[in-house]
């Protein structure tokens, strides 16, 4: 079982709340074994496991999709339903406000576009990062009967020692070359793989010292896990107003799932729950980005996409606080799928956890973040004063 910190075994709090000129003294009692609350986060930590494993590649999401109606609780499948671009979103409630929570189900990768008359794949890449990390790795070709190992070719050293080395600077995905260990085209559509059949690295999660976990597409498998934990912990009579919970498409190619679920769908407040790309590594600056690694759930406050209402900020901090939870605020880079709810009645409000290497076969996270995260969100689907 992963190391998490202490949980206290009885807690009451109280706190105020004043809202439209009253002040309510509101007062609850956890009486929690630490026992059960180390099993709940232990459960919640093997959901992300089944997501990670899942192949997602953009525009290849129907694995992940079935991970997520799987893990789902029975009232909420029931609910699911599946649009036309593959997005899957369960709406519960009814009334204002209307809160709607999204995370991306796609991750990196490549995509099979070509086999070579002597076997050898060639490839498109969806998703930004750098092709250099791949060359010389052990990839999968995820066919329709399942995993194909192939390498991504890499010049030899031995042969090429004491002269100038042959790889380009520049080395990008049009320089990939897959071997399968086939020598024709025959051969290769023999093993089963066929055009668009996606390709990632070997797909597993790794633990790391006390509570770090490092693994492929942790952005935003965490995400979508989070979302399926906050649906698995709440039931449907104790949602404040409108939920709707949304796992989407093809964000790393260009938000196109969320493109597609904003035009059909205007709630008060979405929450984009996807990854706050940490400078916390000595290779990075901290200009941006600068939110350590267990330190709690971050609004990512300002990225290249967006700039999140201060207003609406500050009420999440000051709710945060008042049930005992951890939360900050932030800057970093990237996108997210809240942008493209840009219209006159959305507030878009990011949430996040830090992770390092985004991008990378190691993408990093620490699980009490994933736990804070949960717990902040389910406070938030059953009491949504903060949006008001």
């Amino acid at each position: 079982m992963l190391p998490l910190p202490g949980f206290a075994m009885n807690l009451t709090r109280f706190f105020r709340l004043k809202r439209s000129g009253r002040t309510l003294l509101i007062g609850f009692c956890l009486v929690v074994s630490a026992n059960t609350r180390l099993a709940v986060a232990q459960d919640e930590v093997e959901i992300l496991e089944d997501l990670l494993l899942a192949v997602g590649v953009s525009g290849r999401e129907e694995q992940v999709r079935e991970t997520i109606l799987s893990q789902l609780p029975a009232w909420a499948r029931d609910a699911a339903v599946i649009d036309a671009m593959g997005n899957l979103v369960v709406t519960v409630g009814d009334g204002a406000p209307h809160i709607a929570y999204v995370a991306h189900m796609d991750e990196i990768g490549y995509m099979v576009t070509n086999v070579r008359d002597d076997g050898f794949l060639q490839v498109a890449k969806h998703g930004g990062f750098y092709d250099s990390q791949y060359e010389g790795q052990l990839v999968q070709v995820h066919t329709a009967a399942g995993p194909v190992n192939g390498v991504v070719s890499i010049h030899s050293t031995h042969l090429w020692r004491g002269l100038e080395s042959p790889r380009e600077d520049n080395y990008d995905h049009a320089d990939v070359l897959i071997d399968v260990g086939t020598s024709s085209r025959e051969e290769t559509s023999a093993l089963g793989i066929a055009l668009l059949d996606p390709i990632t690295v070997p797909k597993r999660m790794s633990r790391l010292a006390g509570t770090r976990l490092t693994a492929r597409s942790m952005d935003d498998r965490f995400g979508c896990a989070a979302q399926v934990a906050m649906a698995r912990r709440i039931r449907p009579g104790q949602v404040s107003g409108t939920l709707t919970l949304a796992w989407v498409v093809q964000e790393e190619v260009g938000l196109r799932g969320s493109t597609a679920l904003a035009k059909s769908l205007e709630p008060d407040v979405v929450v984009p729950v996807d990854s706050y790309v940490t400078s916390e590594s000595p290779l990075e600056d901290p200009r941006v980005g600068n939110h350590a690694l267990g330190d709690g759930p971050i609004v990512r406050a300002l990225d290249s996409s967006h700039i999140a209402p201060i207003g609406l900020i500050r009420n999440l901090i000051s709710f945060a606080e008042q049930a005992g939870l951890r939360l900050s605020y932030g800057a970093t880079q990237g996108g997210n799928d809240g942008s493209v709810f840009r219209n006159s009645r959305s507030q878009v409000l990011p949430l996040a956890i830090p992770i390092r290497y985004s991008h990378t076969a190691i993408e990093t996270i620490d699980s009490t973040d994933l736990t804070g995260l949960i717990d902040l969100l389910v406070a938030m689907a059953q009491d949504t004063s903060w949006a008001e």
